[in-house]
């Protein structure tokens, strides 16, 4: 078992996966991904083609542009010795089926008008990805916004734009992909999930472990997110919507609904 849960409620037992596959009635939950590089890849890769591909809807990809200042390329993964490929990854994947990958600040009225328009995510996922999320974004969607992040076996730990170079410093001889929540403070959210143990060979960087770590990391994203959208992929269609409204002033011409959730 390569994954451990853990809910903030205080004395909350972890969910399972229900191992049955969803009825014909079942709806599909909507997700964003915030990624790019090896992270992002794997992410999408597993929401587009994998088995939660029945259980959820793609509905918008941001991702790096590591030549513009605002993704702090400088400080991260980018400024790392790496091909043009990986900076290109994830949106040739997501253009490949049918998703637009935004590369622009996400902090613009342009982007959030988008975000609550037109992506109206209930649930948001992020993996190497180079900007601050607004307090808007991280606010709207039902289901939350959560970030996965190379760390040491506590959290939180190793925070900030390149925790391997910090954990090969310390001498770490492994890391663990951390699932927290996002909030205003960077990598400080809420602990969620974390992987198995991946080893850190003597002399690597960002760019080489992320290459180590993300292609085992298929089973940990699936039932991470799974668990996550749980609550909602059992839901048959036409039941009650909960409607919530976006903060005001972020309100936009069309009402961001949780699509068939059932109201409390």
């Amino acid at each position: 078992m390569n994954a451990y849960y853990c809910l903030p409620a205080n004395g909350a037992e972890p969910l399972r996966i229900l191992p049955h596959l969803p009825s014909r009635d079942a709806r599909k939950t909507r997700v964003a991904v915030f990624g790019s590089f090896m992270g992002g890849y794997h992410v999408l890769k597993e929401l587009l083609l994998g088995p939660l591909a029945d259980r959820l809807d793609v509905v918008g990809v941001a991702t790096d542009d590591p030549t513009q200042t605002f993704t702090h390329a400088s400080v991260r993964l980018w400024h790392y010795p790496h091909r043009r490929e990986d900076e290109v990854m994830t949106p040739r994947f997501a253009g490949e089926h049918g998703l637009p990958a935004f590369t622009g600040r996400v902090k613009t009225p342009e982007f959030l008008a988008m975000f609550l328009d037109e992506w109206q995510p209930e649930l948001c996922l992020m993996a190497t990805f180079g900007q601050k999320i607004p307090t808007a974004l991280i606010n709207y969607p039902a289901l939350g916004f959560y970030n996965f992040h190379h760390s040491a076996d506590t959290w939180p730990s190793y925070p900030g734009p390149d925790p391997i170079a910090a954990m090969v410093r310390d001498g770490r001889k492994h890391l663990v992909l951390t699932v927290h929540k996002v909030t205003d403070v960077i990598d400080g959210g809420e602990f969620i999930a974390r992987s198995h143990p991946v080893e850190i060979p003597d002399g690597i960087n960002a760019v080489g472990m992320h290459r180590i770590t993300w292609p085992q990391m298929g089973p940990f994203i699936r039932r991470t997110v799974g668990e996550l959208v749980e609550a909602t992929a059992y839901m048959p269609t036409g039941a009650p919507v909960l409607v919530q409204e976006a903060p005001a002033p972020y309100r936009t011409t069309k009402q961001p609904v949780w699509l068939d959730r059932v109201a409390a």
